[in-house]
């Protein structure tokens, strides 16, 4: 028999047997297709399954226990209020009676008028720099120390491994301060004129701007970033017979390559006089005048997000790369002393009232060190107190550690490591 094709639907006409024959083939196909798995393979399948929910469960419970614990120990270190104090270790050394002590890169900075040393926890001497000076001032910054001779001409700049570079100015130093990457911003007095200059840590002056009253000012306070880019400073000016202070920032960047002068941005203040300035990290700065708080970001073009009026008598400023202290001397029956902490923001985060009469307060891991050379008080950022005590031998500097119980309690003649109890 001829085959017939149709073209509409591109088969050709097929035999009922051959019919019978394709649909047996496709039913037993499907059948085929429809076959369970074979048990070995199903519980195979399931084992494995199974197995990895044993391991998530394992690894859930470990991360679990782990965050216990972390909370745990918070717990118990803010609901625990230490009394004492146990020495762990004591590193002695020889005294020197005129000597200061500032906590330097993780180090301990030596300095007096004849010279300066750093050591390290181990009671290591680092570096040892002679010199002659009437009234040496210091600056720090990372890992650079500025030591420099007020009223004098010499600037030695130092880091971990010993004298990075040595800077005669020529004139008076009133004030300086350092980057983190060793440049030296100078406040130089020459007569009825005074220069703000930069020097790189070989020595040379970068720029140098040169100040009058009539001009800008008086610069009364200076600051430098990290990077060394942006110099703030403060200045002071009599006009119509009030006082005006001005901060003004400056760009040594390409930024400030373009503007008048490098100044990027800059700020008046009437009635007051702005007489601290600084930067807490590379995008914040604050300043600080007799009743004026003003807070900076920016690291390019810092300009002002906070600003408020001060009402009372601040005594004193403390910061680290997070906080502000400012301390304000009440003098009630109740307290003596009250210290506002503002963070980056201008947000008010604690006022803590205290009566303790301070040489000097630390921010450190949430915490708050306000000390004597015989007494200390330690509170955490709510202004729980954790330690008010007084030391079993004479201090100059208090040293936090990484553990919110252990300190260096530096002294003339020994560094002593405690730990809170």
């Amino acid at each position: 028999m001829a085959e017939i094709y149709k073209f509409k639907s591109g088969e050709k006409n097929v035999s009922s047997e051959e019919a019978e024959e394709r649909e047996a083939f496709t039913s037993i196909s499907e059948e085929e297709e429809e076959l369970p798995e074979a048990p070995e393979t199903f519980d195979y399948r399931k084992k494995i399954a199974r197995h990895r929910l044993v391991i998530l469960y394992r690894v859930l419970i470990v991360v679990l226990i782990f965050v216990a614990i972390g909370v745990g120990i918070y717990i118990n270190y803010e609901n625990t209020i230490y009394t004492d104090y146990t020495v762990q270790d004591t590193i002695r050394y020889s005294e020197i009676a005129t000597a200061n002590y500032l906590k330097f890169n993780n180090n301990i900075l030596r300095y007096s008028p004849d010279g300066a040393s750093a050591f390290n926890m181990q009671d290591e001497m680092l570096w040892n720099q002679t010199y002659e000076m009437q009234s040496p001032i210091v600056d720090i910054k990372g890992e650079y120390v500025g030591i420099g001779d007020y009223k004098g001409t010499k600037i030695f700049l130092m880091n971990s491994k010993g004298l990075a570079g040595e800077i005669d100015t020529t004139l008076p130093i009133q004030k300086f301060c350092v980057s983190g990457n060793g440049i030296v911003a100078v406040i130089l007095e020459e007569n009825e004129v005074t220069w703000v200059r930069i020097y790189n840590s070989e020595g040379e002056v970068v720029a140098s701007d040169r100040t009058t009253m009539a001009k800008s000012g008086y610069p009364v306070s200076i600051a430098l970033s990290d990077n060394g880019i942006i110099l703030a400073v403060s200045y002071l000016k009599i006009e119509t017979g009030n006082m005006v202070s001005s901060v003004a920032f400056y760009n040594f960047g390409n930024v400030g390559q373009n503007e008048i002068d490098n100044l990027v941005s800059g700020y008046n203040y009437d009635d007051t006089i702005v007489s601290y300035i600084e930067f807490m990290n590379e995008r914040s700065a604050f300043a600080v005048g007799d009743n004026k708080f003003a807070i900076f970001r920016g690291n390019q073009k810092p300009e002002c997000v906070f600003e408020t009026e001060i009402e009372e008598e601040i005594k004193s400023v403390f910061h680290n790369q997070e906080y502000i202290g400012l301390v304000y001397h009440v003098g009630t029956s109740e307290e003596n002393y009250r210290l506002d902490v503002y963070n980056t923001s201008g947000e008010l985060v604690l006022q803590k009232p205290f009566d303790l009469e301070y040489s000097d307060i630390v921010f450190a891991n949430e915490r708050i060190i306000i000390y004597n050379s015989s007494e200390c008080l330690i509170c955490n950022m709510d202004g729980a107190e954790k330690y008010n005590g007084a030391f079993k031998s004479s201090v100059i500097e208090v040293v936090p550690q990484s553990s919110p119980q252990k300190y260096l309690l530096v002294s003339g003649s020994r560094t002593e490591k405690i730990q809170l109890k």
